[in-house]
Order: structure tokens, then C-alpha cells, then sequence
């Protein structure tokens, strides 16, 4: 299950049980494509739920490289994923080495965590 929870300057993209290639591509459509994209401060991946992943390395590769293009246009942008699944591993590490990205996802075990590092000032980094 995939749900997306858009909230004043960001979003919380929250996983649970058994993450899908399907799931995850249509939640991610949804994410890029929206204009809000451009003008928020942070997503927020929570994985702290998921319990089972059935994403190929190919598909992990795609959505990093798609992910990091889309989000090039926002220089504030503060991604952050949440938990210690494998996958969350892997899809960090292929975001932040595509080669594409501008951006870097930070790892986080707890949402308060993220949350306080999607909060810091530019400044504060």
C-alpha cells in the first residue's frame, strides 16, 4: 500500500507491507506530476511499514533516475526517507548515484528525525 499525504509545504509518501512496482509507479506519476512539486520544501518517504518489496533493480534504477530529474526545477527541496527496509536502501543509493541528481536523500529511523531535518534552515546545513 502506498498513500500519499500532501500537507502545507511538503508531502509524506507512507509505504506499508508489501511495496510494488505498480504501487510505487502510480504514487510517483502522481507526485511529479503535480505542479506543487516546484515550490515544496520537502518529501517525506516513510518505510517504516513495509515489510516485503517487489521491486527489480531495474525498476529501482528507473524510478531514481526519473525521480531525480523531475525534482531538478526545486533547489529547496529536502528528500528524506525513513526506515531501514533494504529497499529503502536501494532506492537511496540509486537516487544519490544516478548521476543525475541534484539532490541528495538523506536516511532517517524515525519520521520526527525527518521531520526535523526537513525543517533546518538552508543556512543550517
Amino acid at each position: 500500500m502506498v498513500e500519499i499525504i500532501w500537507e502545507e509545504f511538503g508531502l509524506v509518501r507512507k509505504m506499508a507491507g508489501t511495496i510494488t512496482t505498480a504501487e510505487m509507479d502510480e504514487s510517483a506519476v502522481a507526485i511529479q506530476g503535480n505542479s506543487r512539486l516546484d515550490e515544496m520544501r520537502y518529501n517525506i518517504h516513510d518505510f517504516l511499514a513495509v515489510t516485503q518489496s517487489q521491486l527489480s533493480e531495474s525498476d529501482i534504477e528507473f524510478m531514481a533516475a526519473r525521480a531525480s530529474v523531475s525534482v531538478q526545477r526545486n533547489p529547496k527541496l529536502r528528500i528524506a526517507f525513513v526506515g531501514s527496509h533494504p529497499a529503502v536502501f536501494q532506492l537511496m543509493d540509486a537516487f544519490n548515484n544516478c548521476g543525475l541528481a541534484k539532490h541528495r536523500v538523506m536516511r532517517f529511523n524515525s519520521m520526527e528525525e525527518a521531520r526535523r531535518y526537513v525543517e533546518l534552515s538552508p543556512n543550517s546545513l
